[in-house]
């Protein structure tokens, strides 16, 4: 079972020599359950929530589901939906448009009024996403959703087609997208709950016909409809994306969130505040590898919950190493 232990030991900064003595194991047997090659017994799991400030439920994976606040002031910030954000581009490339919180918003009203050369924002859809400054000929906030509201609200091709703020729900889409390769590591009824959310199985079908919510000779287009937006999803668990200033998308699958990590830290870790050096980005190696020039950049958006384990990936190598 995949567990959360590796974030949280990175949190607290500690290396596994230091929690296996905390919680009375040895080093070898703690990277045990780190790794997920062995279980957790009870009695041990609850030393380690108390070792590392955080309960046995959440490094199992089994709280419950994260979810974005919708008009509730109580909720935090970072997941209080502020409404949509659409950037428009000076060479004329696809408007990006983004469903935000108010934590979003905030910081991106504030850096745009910077001089970095890159503005960074997080979608409540898992999209870290780092916009070249100078590639932007206008950019309009709208608290409210752009089929309504916002200018050339009918023309934007894409938006934030699933509202998860949750990285172990994307870490499930992403297991569906690529065959259900690892979907054991997770609770079942977390599969259930996130598969619901983004598929629509053949049984549903003959329900939605049978109840009257589709005409039989309309099933065809819904399921191509449907099947085009579970794409659209499975795609931003797995995929960078990225369009150059010519107009030129690029969808690339990464083979590891380290090399994602590692490829963008300094852009996105840095607020933006990067060198005119090349991105490299080893997609699967040597067999292939891409060179971005930033300059030549709208934007690049990133899977939130890869670029977020390739950070404690790397911090925890760090750690380690001391």
């Amino acid at each position: 079972m995949k567990t959360k232990l590796k974030q949280f030991r990175v949190a607290a900064h500690m290396t596994q020599a230091k929690v296996a003595e905390a919680v009375g194991v040895t080093q070898p047997n703690y990277h045990r359950w780190e790794s997920g090659s062995a279980p957790i017994p009870d009695e041990k799991l609850k030393k380690l929530a108390k070792a590392l400030k955080t309960t046995p439920e959440t490094i199992l994976g089994r709280h419950p589901p994260v979810k974005a606040a919708f008009y509730d002031n109580e909720a935090p910030e970072n997941l209080q939906y502020y409404g949509e954000v659409a950037i428009h581009f000076l060479e004329g490339g696809t408007p990006l448009l983004l469903s935000i919180s108010e934590e979003a918003h905030s910081r991106l009203y504030r850096d745009l009024q910077g001089d970095a050369k890159f503005v960074i924002v997080q979608s409540l859809g898992n999209q870290t996403v780092a916009i070249r400054t100078k590639a932007i000929s206008d950019l309009y906030f709208s608290s409210e959703a752009y089929d309504d509201f916002g200018p050339e609200h009918e023309t934007y091709e894409d938006g934030t087609p699933l509202h998860l703020p949750d990285p172990r729900d994307w870490e499930i889409i992403e297991s569906l997208a690529t065959d259900e390769v690892g979907i054991e590591d997770f609770n079942p009824a977390d599969v259930e709950r996130v598969r619901k959310s983004v598929m629509i199985t053949d049984e549903q079908y003959k329900e939605l016909v049978a109840d009257g919510l589709i005409k039989p000779e309309n099933l065809e287009a819904e399921r191509a409809k449907n099947n085009g937006l579970t794409n659209r999803i499975f795609e931003q668990a797995t995929n960078t994306i990225y369009q150059l200033s010519c107009g030129q998308r690029r969808s690339v699958m990464v083979d590891g969130p380290k090399i994602i990590y590692e490829a963008f830290w300094e852009l996105i870790d840095f607020d933006g505040d990067t060198d005119d050096g090349m991105i490299r980005l080893p997609a699967e190696g040597y067999h292939r590898t891409i060179f971005i020039n930033k300059d030549a950049l709208d934007y690049v958006s990133i899977p939130t919950h890869q670029f977020e384990e390739g950070s404690i990936d790397t911090a925890a190598e760090e750690i380690d190493a001391t």
